[in-house]
């Protein structure tokens, strides 16, 4: 159990997304049925798997990119 919590301690740790903005994202994604991400790293997949929908990117006010495919 505690390699258990220690794993999931390092895997968030190591995310370059914080957290609690990622949780965020998840949940509006499940609820919309649409994916975003608001880690510019994550853009390129979702553009490419964006087949059907519509793709939009946007900067943040901390100026870093985001993006959303819309269904």
């Amino acid at each position: 159990m505690r390699l258990l919590i220690i794993c999931t301690v390092i895997l968030l740790a190591s995310c370059s997304q914080p957290f609690v903005e990622y949780s965020k994202d998840v949940a509006l994604s499940a609820i919309t049925g649409s994916k975003m991400s608001r880690n510019p790293s994550a853009c390129p997949k979702i553009k490419r798997e964006c087949s059907g929908g519509e793709y939009k990117e946007w900067y943040q006010d901390n100026g870093k990119k985001a993006c959303a495919c819309n269904k």
